[in-house]
């Protein structure tokens, strides 16, 4: 770990450092051929945007609009295709990386900013949930590199361009996630309690910042006025706050989020770095970098306030429940305070295994990432990406189902893979959660009546219970229950087959 480096010419690590776009370019197209060959399946976040995206809308529930507007303008030249999926996720992907090394490069040099951007594979929620399964969770940590990357850019080298792109930022990563306030509160407190942040965030023209990123929400902000409980009611739930649950439990989930987002990341580091992690050398303190007299309380004041308001929220909200994908955003800049705190770690020599592992994390992750069906079949458990997507589509062909009209299904999942195989259909999921259920399956039959064509009720009995088709039936009197039986792809044969039942109720639907 610390013996002399190679010359640079046989340095395949220099290399990299320089040139490490092209390779994060091959990453990603391996992940998209990946995820389009292995299945037609999707997980719930990505069957959420399918059915989302159908349509371009102001708002579209517990999550801002952003991904979904993205999704949106892919889906108009692809289709809603798993295809159309992967591109919106890896283009976002590399964004990141690219946001993140750019962040890295306006304090650290080249291997540096390689390093920071590598720290974020090493977070499990990003490099290995946002290829399973993950999307606004991808673009709001973009956009949190982008705003940091600006805010390092001003105080280094004031411009009016800064405050352009910080504006920009903010706006869409509150377009990304409504949590990204709590992060711009956070930055702007630990800012302006350092006299040199302050002043370069305070120059001339600081107020484009503000203007541009309220410009930018105020559509969406407009929309979210008027549905305020639908934009807040399934995030309060999940973070389960309750007086009646003790706060040391609210602590556990809160450091269980914590280590599971940056634990990987830290042994990794205490792996390559080891005793220069603690060691002293006053020579290379006295050669500090200029901008580490104001970058180091920066980042440090930052993360420090970060973890006081996610404890405060535990002791004082009564929160109890902690997600991995809410923890990401706010610490994805610990990578960067780590060689901010410890410059000589850029040093030539140190850190070629840190490098070297998040290669192999890497290859690790689309290794997965490739293998999850079969993996399905040896743990004898199919989840969603088994589903016989393209024969379930085929048989209810056959069964007289026309591939247009409204498709409701018992969950996100099956809707949306059915409207992926169906592109002339509108899909729906209506669930009993939050009481839902009756507005939805009126709303659904409404449509069906306003565009003159067909019904289709599908539910994948592995998920949902006899109960679900109570309400459905109630509102389709007569109707027959059909049911479908379908071997699961990828699995053995002594798998027992998926069960669907589905009710098709051809045009004209009577209101």
């Amino acid at each position: 770990m610390t013996s002399a480096s190679p010359s640079p010419a046989k340095d395949w690590q220099s290399q990299l450092y320089r040139h490490p776009l092209a390779w994060v370019l091959v990453l990603a197209c391996a992940h998209v051929i990946s995820r389009v060959a292995i299945s037609d399946g999707m997980k719930w976040d990505e069957s959420e945007q399918i059915l989302w995206s159908q349509q371009f809308l102001l708002g579209y529930g517990a999550q801002p609009p952003a991904y979904s507007w993205l999704q949106w303008l892919v889906g108009q030249l692809l289709g809603p295709t798993v295809l159309s999926l992967s591109l919106v996720k890896h283009s976002l992907i590399v964004l990141t990386y690219v946001l993140a090394w750019q962040t890295g490069r306006a304090l650290l040099p080249a291997k540096g900013a390689f390093w920071v951007a590598g720290g974020l594979l090493l977070m499990l929620p990003f490099g290995w949930d946002s290829v399973r399964d993950q999307t606004h969770t991808i673009l709001v940590t973009a956009m949190t590199f982008g705003a940091w990357w600006m805010a390092l850019r001003q105080v280094r080298a004031p411009a009016l361009v800064n405050f352009v792109g910080l504006g920009i930022f903010c706006g869409v990563g509150m377009l990304a996630k409504y949590s990204f306030a709590m992060l711009i509160g956070v930055f702007a407190v630990a800012a302006f309690s350092v006299p040199q942040v302050r002043r370069a965030l305070l120059g001339r023209g600081w107020w484009l910042a503000p203007l541009i990123g309220l410009l930018i929400f105020a559509p969406h902000g407009y929309w979210l006025l008027h549905h305020w409980r639908e934009a807040t009611t399934e995030t309060i739930h999940k973070m389960d706050i309750s007086t009646q649950v003790s706060h040391l439990k609210g602590l556990g989930a809160l450091a269980a989020a914590v280590f599971s987002t940056l634990g990987l990341w830290l042994l990794v580091s205490l792996a390559s770095y080891r005793s220069r992690l603690w060691k002293t050398e006053p020579a290379a303190d006295a050669a500090l970098p200029e901008w580490r007299v104001w970058a180091w309380p920066l980042l440090w004041r930052y993360l420090a306030l970060v973890f006081a308001i996610l404890v405060g929220m535990v002791l004082v909200g009564d929160v109890s429940s902690f997600k991995q994908r809410w923890v990401l955003p706010l610490t994805a800049v610990a990578p960067l305070a780590l060689y901010v705190w410890r410059p000589r770690l850029l040093a030539d020599g140190v850190g070629r295994g840190y490098t070297t592992t998040v290669l192999v994390f890497a290859l690790v992750f689309l290794t997965l990432a490739t293998v999850r069906p079969w993996q399905s079949n040896l743990r004898q458990d199919p989840d969603e990406l088994n589903h016989p997507v393209t024969q379930l589509s085929a048989a209810l062909a056959a069964a007289g189902y026309d591939g247009q009209g409204v498709i409701v299904g018992s969950d996100n999942m099956v809707a949306a893979m059915l409207r992926s195989r169906n592109p002339r259909a509108y899909a729906t999921a209506c669930t009993a959660e939050f009481g839902r259920m009756a507005d939805c399956l009126a709303q659904a039959r409404a449509k069906a009546v306003q565009t003159g064509t067909g019904l289709l009720y599908i539910a994948r009995m592995d998920k949902a219970t006899p109960a679900w088709w109570e309400p459905v039936l109630a509102t389709a009197p007569g109707a027959t229950i059909q049911d479908l039986t379908l071997p699961f792809s990828h699995m053995r044969a002594s798998t027992p087959p998926m069960h669907y039942q589905f009710v098709w109720l051809p045009a004209p639907i009577t209101p």
